[in-house]
């Protein structure tokens, strides 16, 4: 249906309900209607949708579906369960009923039995590329991740563009710490899709992992090409920059990420540290208070605004703003040793 008639069906069925009236629907509406209230999180509307279509339509198992689901949402696991089980002695083939038992089969944490239903139906159904991924979920629930690995790949094959599994493989391979097996599946999968910024970006932390700098500029400088929104290869290109004490060339790329994120107070204050490094003091202060200012909860940049007092020895002020980092976080060891150093020389000084 189109999107415009579900719409319409949709403001057909809320003007009835608003005025208390009773309209007929056939089934397919009523579908329509409950799966755009379920997309869009409007629980009671659908709520309401299933129970006046099962009176309706009282035989229909895709309504029953739907109420099956709505269960599902609201975490009525054991309701949902026997409502299914009802559905299974009558629609034994429906592959929507496998999926929704898997589904909460997987919600009672029996992931196993989970993945035992979605295979059944893993060679009959046109949709392999979802199967293998709810599979690949359920061996990722059961921390097996070579067997979840493999499912998202094959998942991946039927759609190549689906970043999530692309991300889930990439996290497959990272809790195996494979990665070498890793770098070699994202250059492959960049031979055919050359423009994908996620793979360039994994690839670069790869290479920064195994201390081949610049090849991770490299492949950093791709991934931005790729997407210049991206912001992630930003910051880890410029942590590389630094490494390699190149603050000036870190400071740069910062900025451009501010370009696009303006305000990004982790920006602002590695811009801090950047110019602090090369001594110009000014610039430093003036980028760690505007991260402050822009993010008052960031502990690490009043961390950082107290380590520029305390070397340049003016312990009151460092004091104060070890202070302020301590009162957000306290859990960090560094802020309190760097705030027992200034009580020490403060009371000394007096």
């Amino acid at each position: 249906m189109d999107i415009n008639d579900v719409k319409f069906s949709v403001n057909r069925f809320e003007k009835m309900i608003n005025e208390n009236s009773l309209l007929f629907f056939d089934s397919f509406e009523f579908e329509n209607i409950i799966n755009y209230y379920l997309e869009n999180g409007k629980t009671e509307y659908a709520r309401k949708a299933i129970e006046l279509s099962l009176s309706q339509h009282p035989t229909s198992s895709n309504l029953i579906l739907l109420k099956i689901e709505l269960y599902i949402n609201e975490n009525k696991i054991n309701e949902a369960d026997k409502l299914l089980t009802s559905i299974l002695i009558d629609e034994n083939i429906n592959e929507e009923v496998y999926i929704l038992k898997a589904n909460i089969l997987s919600k009672k944490k029996l992931h196993s039995k989970a993945i035992k239903y979605l295979n059944k139906i893993l060679y009959t159904t046109e949709n392999k590329n979802e199967i293998h991924y709810l599979i690949g979920l359920e061996y990722l629930f059961l921390e097996n991740f070579i067997d979840s690995k493999s499912n998202f790949i094959k998942s991946l094959n039927y759609n190549s563009l689906d970043h999530s599994t692309l991300y889930n493989i990439i996290y497959c391979f990272e809790m195996l710490n494979d990665k070498y097996s890793s770098m070699n599946f994202l250059k492959k999968y960049l031979n055919k899709n050359p423009y994908c910024e996620i793979s360039w970006y994994t690839i670069g932390k790869l290479y920064y992992s195994l201390k081949d700098y610049e090849q991770a500029i490299k492949s950093f400088d791709y991934s931005i090409i790729s997407d210049s929104n991206f912001t992630s290869p930003y910051i880890e290109k410029a942590k590389v920059l630094q490494k390699l004490k190149k603050y000036q060339e870190a400071i740069t790329n910062y900025k451009d990420l501010l370009a696009i994120k303006e305000n990004s107070y982790y920006a602002m204050m590695k811009i801090g540290y950047c110019y602090e490094k090369i001594k110009e003091n000014s610039n430093a202060l003036a980028f760690y208070y505007k991260a402050v200012h822009t993010e008052p909860s960031f502990d690490k940049a009043w961390y950082r605004l107290a380590k520029y007092f305390f070397k340049n020895k003016k312990f009151k002020k460092a004091n104060d703003y070890i202070e302020k980092a301590i009162r957000i976080n306290q859990e960090k060891s560094k802020y309190w040793k760097l705030y027992l150093k200034c009580a020490s020389l403060i009371s000394t000084k007096n």
